[in-house]
């Protein structure tokens, strides 16, 4: 039986006709918002865009690398270490080769389980045993490592932008530099946060044009923000996900806002 694409957000089923005209008022707001807030002349906004879910080269994936490639945009992948082998890497770094000077590698928790029995989905919750939480954290780094090598950033997205304080102190002990979660996560202050304030979509609304509002809504407020982060899930792409997605970057490319790969935020 082949497998089920997960649910594609109901915005992506339809794109408003004037979307080019929405998506430039939106950033200009942005842009402007983000003057008004009092930051020092000619800092402009920076946003970064984060792909979660990465290890299989799949078709969804592998053109979502092409459209960052040909727009010479960074792209944050979050890799899940137990599904990435060294099969995997090499086609992923196949798809665009004179490019991947742009893909920001970084782990995605260890195998994408979750293991929390009540309450919302997370895989390193702190109700589980400490010692196993240290031991696949552990492993998933050394994984990553072995085999991007210098490719590799010491970065952390959590699986479902959740994860326990205590294990958070375990990615500090192994070695992480930051971690990467959505902005509503709760406030912690053992390692640097790298959140994302936009997601593409993993959207719940019920309509399209209430989904519509709210994403532009928070692109605006990301830049005006100064530091917009933008989540993306491959597999929840459709061809107009991906049209949009080339809108976006080209349209980004006239505004004074300048995309930047994830590991920037960490100097």
């Amino acid at each position: 039986m082949a497998k089920q694409r997960p649910y594609i957000s109901a915005l992506w089923h339809a794109v408003p006709s004037n979307i080019l005209a929405l998506l430039a008022q939106t950033i200009q707001a942005g842009v402007e918002a983000h003057a008004e807030n009092g930051h020092p002349m000619g800092e402009v906004p920076t946003i970064f865009f984060r792909a979660d879910d990465v290890a299989i080269p799949s078709t969804p994936c592998r053109k979502m690398l092409q459209i960052f490639a040909e727009h010479d945009t960074p792209l944050a992948l979050a890799v899940v270490p137990a599904w990435s082998t060294k099969k995997h890497v090499e086609a992923l770094q196949s798809v665009s080769p004179n490019k991947n000077h742009l893909w920001g590698w970084h782990q995605h928790g260890w195998s994408h389980v979750n293991h929390t029995t009540h309450g919302r989905k997370c895989e390193f919750g702190s109700d589980r045993l400490h010692q196993t939480c240290a031991e696949e954290l552990q492993k998933g780094y050394e994984t990553l490592t072995s085999l991007f090598g210098e490719s590799f950033s010491p970065i952390f997205t959590p699986p479902w932008n959740r994860i326990s304080d205590s294990n958070i102190q375990i990615l500090q002990n192994i070695g992480c530099k930051a971690i990467s979660r959505v902005s509503s996560a709760p406030h912690q202050e053992i390692l640097p946060d790298i959140p994302v304030n936009v997601d593409l979509h993993t959207r719940s609304e019920l309509t399209a044009a209430s989904g519509w509002n709210e994403l532009l809504a928070e692109l605006r407020s990301g830049i005006a923000s100064g530091r917009c982060g933008v989540m993306l899930h491959h597999d929840r792409m459709n061809s107009a996900a991906e049209e949009f997605l080339q809108r976006l970057l080209i349209i980004l490319q006239s505004y004074p806002v300048r995309p930047v790969p994830i590991y920037s935020y960490m100097l």
